[in-house]
């Protein structure tokens, strides 16, 4: 059985973390997090389950879009949840002197990220409304509660009859009662693993058409939320993960929901194959070859759509395989971010990617047969993002022969890479980086040092979250270009803008929590 958020909220850390949340108090709300896990001895699952119950009630939203003036705008995503399966998922890179660092800067991000619906408004202060060069007081009332608790539902049927009544619910935009299903849902462990796949599946069609001129964007942020959800749920333990239900699951079904692309895909694939493609996991075991792979990277970025989704039917037909296909489009989203120039643009390219992850994630811990659709999405979005940004030539080579590496020993490109880094140079961090390749030192060291760097960067969960992913897919990766993975990760460390570039937390780290 799942344990309540009143059951919870029994420890008396949940009131802590709740008051210093409050008030705003980053240094108090990570110090909470320290001393649960390294003075009273309780695990990181436990830390997180008290500190998601705490932030839960808001970190909601009302809707994703809102219209002033008469425009459209963005109310983005909570990002606090994604910060923390990030970290949590980040750790075992780091240094064992280090391990804690990604999560305290999670835990440090989250009273920066409440009631993102009135941050842009002017009315709450934190990350949103500093970005828009807001500087507002706290007020008195706190942060609005927009999606209240729900009771969990259980009703008469089989287990797929409920799966997808809670999928209808999702998608139909029933905040309540999609939210009640799930619960209901999770209460019983032998329907997790379906509830699981069911989620990240509903996370990754919501994927709008286009995001070329639009400014109410999804970016795939479902698919990431979906996967923070049934992965720190996999790491506190869902009986005791209701606040990552509460943060997560509602806002599944909040809208807007994009389920068009989808639809096309499964238009596409159904006319294609005699079976709507279902059977194509388990019949397709022919990896692309090197060359083929390189011209489906090229064709993915300066391509039409029209003429992509052409070449994955042919190469299915071929009997080329689902999961090589996949990995070589992640090596176009990878190519997305090293073909960036624009340090404003490179979040463009880190969407797709981190997107192409979590399907690659899905493909890899899952047998549901409407898997190869999602090949049209994640190509879709690629090739979206570089016809958006005109992404349609190399820039590499041009860069790489302004700066001369020789000699460099393998430690001393690593320290450059740091600085590089960390100086914003995305240009010579993407070349040291590919110069410490080329000396075939080792990855692990490359990983390890850009993940330090990566929890250097306060507020933004994604500088943890690009490097995760990338580790990830390289560690999985089939094709004969995975280093490019390891170059897009310090290329966008070091091309994206930080708001508002604060160092504190990395700093108290370093002073205090470090050697205690």
């Amino acid at each position: 059985m799942l344990m309540s958020r009143e059951a919870i909220c029994q420890d008396k850390n949940v009131d802590a973390f709740t008051d210093a949340i409050l008030v705003h108090d980053q240094p108090r709300t990570a110090d909470i997090f320290f001393r649960m896990v390294r003075r009273d001895g309780r695990s990181v699952g436990d830390a997180l389950s008290v500190v998601t119950a705490a932030e839960a009630p808001f970190v909601q939203v009302p809707n994703h879009i809102d219209v002033r003036d008469g425009q459209i705008t963005l109310i983005n995503n909570d990002h606090t949840i994604l910060g923390l399966r990030t970290s949590n998922a980040l750790s075992p890179y780091l240094p064992e002197s280090h391990r804690l660092l990604p999560l305290l800067q999670s835990v440090w991000y989250i009273p920066a990220g409440l009631d993102i619906w009135n941050q842009l408004l002017g009315k709450y202060p934190g990350r949103y409304a500093t970005m828009k060069g807001m500087n507002v007081p706290l007020p008195k009332h706190g942060p609005v509660v927009w999606n209240a608790d729900q009771e969990p539902i259980v009703e008469p049927g089989t287990l797929t009859e409920r799966l997808h009544a809670h999928m209808i619910a999702t998608m139909s935009g029933d905040v309540k009662r999609s939210y009640g299903l799930f619960l209901g849902l999770a209460a019983d462990p032998a329907n997790r693993p379906r509830l699981r796949d069911q989620l990240l599946f509903l996370g990754l069609i919501d994927l709008q058409d286009t995001v070329a001129g639009r400014k109410a964007r999804n970016t795939g942020h479902k698919a990431l939320r979906a996967r923070a959800v049934v992965d720190l749920a996999d790491a506190i333990g869902w009986e005791r993960a209701h606040g990552v239900f509460y943060t997560g699951v509602p806002d599944m079904a909040i809208g807007p929901l994009y389920y068009s692309l989808y639809d096309a895909a499964c238009v596409t694939i159904t006319e294609a194959f005699p079976d709507a493609g279902k059977s194509l996991k388990q019949t397709n075991q022919i990896p692309l070859t090197p060359p083929e792979v390189e011209d489906m990277v090229r064709m993915l970025l300066e391509a039409d759509i029209q003429t992509v989704w052409a070449q994955l039917t042919a190469h299915l037909h071929n009997g080329r395989s689902v999961r090589s296909l996949a990995d070589t489009i992640q090596i176009g989203a990878a190519e997305l971010i090293l073909r960036t120039t624009v340090p404003r643009k490179f979040t463009e390219g880190q969407h797709p990617f981190d997107y192409c992850n979590t399907a690659n994630y899905w493909l890899r811990t899952s047998d549901n047969p409407y898997q190869p659709r999602i090949l049209y999405l994640m190509a879709s979005f690629v090739n979206d993002a570089a016809r958006a940004n005109k992404l349609f030539s190399p820039v590499l080579a041009q860069e790489f022969s302004g700066f001369d590496l020789s000699g460099r020993t393998a430690a001393a490109l690593l320290r450059e890479q740091d600085e590089a880094i960390m100086a914003f140079d995305f240009a010579r961090s993407t070349a040291v980086a590919n110069a410490y390749l080329h000396t075939g030192a080792d990855r692990d060291a490359l990983m390890g040092s850009v993940a330090v760097t990566a929890c250097k960067f306060q507020d933004d969960p994604h500088n943890q979250k690009i490097s995760h992913s990338t580790f990830e897919e390289y560690s999985h990766n089939s094709t004969h270009l995975r280093d490019r993975l390891l170059l897009a990760t310090v290329r966008l460390l070091a091309g994206w803008p930080k708001m508002p570039g604060e160092r504190d937390c990395y700093a108290r780290f370093m002073r205090e929590w470090i050697n205690s």
